[in-house]
């Protein structure tokens, strides 16, 4: 379709014709396109209904009247003050014993109640290392006091218990704790204290010896201190040395020099199984 020229007499006339075809042109080229898509969707089993679509889109639109309430409303729902847990829990309150060693070091045996009962946490000292461990039913728990190498029960009362050996006869030796102590300042005479299963308390000490050379012995006694026995040689590093928790049957688990062994219940020997 040419361009008439403008120096013809109808040039106005021919020019709105020409806008006329050419918008007809399009207009038949978009219909053919629309009903060329449609055929090949519904072909397909694809529906596409224009007036459906607008419908559609018309009753799920919000008027902007209705829409502002909403934001606002939403905006003081994000204001409100809801309870946290934490805010909803009941706070929980430590109380603690107070155990003084014979250097007049304080440790704090921490507990909770709960029920009516008391529940060992933990023992903390004044910038001090301790090891401590809470008996299978709770209400007792055991620590060390290695400055003065003292092994200390705490009962659910506060009750303090010094279960520690004080000599020991060997031969015709006795070993005085304080005596050995004074002269070896690095001497373990009652170290890592370990509740049982059956409610012994085991601990680490080079006793029966003084040597340093040989290992370090696993002993046990009644919670009560009474009753102390030696159980078997262990490591010559007691770092190398620690509790594993129980197995099935409550025999304690002990690990030496990647080595371990099991400890039964009642028993006074250690079997090994790695």
């Amino acid at each position: 379709m040419g361009r008439p020229s403008i120096f013809s007499r109808n040039y106005e006339e021919q020019m709105r014709r020409r806008r006329i075809n050419i918008a007809l042109i399009i207009l038949i080229l978009i219909s053919a396109g629309f009903f060329y898509t449609k055929y090949h969707l519904n072909k397909r089993g694809i529906t596409f209904n224009i007036k459906e679509k607008i419908s559609f889109l018309n009753k799920i639109k919000v008027p902007k009247k209705q829409k502002e309430e909403t934001n606002k409303e939403a905006k003081n729902n994000n204001n409100i003050n809801v309870p946290t847990n934490n805010e909803n829990k009941k706070k929980e309150v430590l109380k603690e014993y107070i155990y003084t060693s014979d250097t007049q070091k304080k440790f704090r045996v921490v507990y909770k109640e709960e029920n009516s009962n008391k529940v060992f946490i933990e023992v903390k000292t004044e910038g001090l290392a301790v090891d401590y461990d809470i008996s299978t039913d709770g209400k007792k728990i055991v620590f060390d006091d290695k400055e003065n190498q003292n092994i200390i029960v705490c009962d659910e009362n506060g009750n303090f218990q010094d279960i520690t050996i004080k000599s020991l006869k060997v031969t015709n030796y006795v070993f005085v704790k304080d005596k050995v102590i004074q002269r070896n300042k690095d001497y373990i005479w009652a170290q890592k204290p370990h509740f049982t299963s059956d409610d012994r308390i085991v601990f680490l000490t080079r006793l029966p010896y003084y040597a340093t050379k040989r290992g370090i012995f696993l002993w046990y006694a009644d919670y009560n201190g009474k009753g102390a026995k030696r159980i078997a040689e262990l490591s010559n590093d007691i770092n190398n040395i620690k509790y594993d928790g129980y197995d099935e049957k409550g025999a304690l688990r002990i690990i030496s020099d990647e080595r371990v062994y099991i400890l039964e219940k009642g028993s006074n020997k250690l079997r090994k199984i790695n």
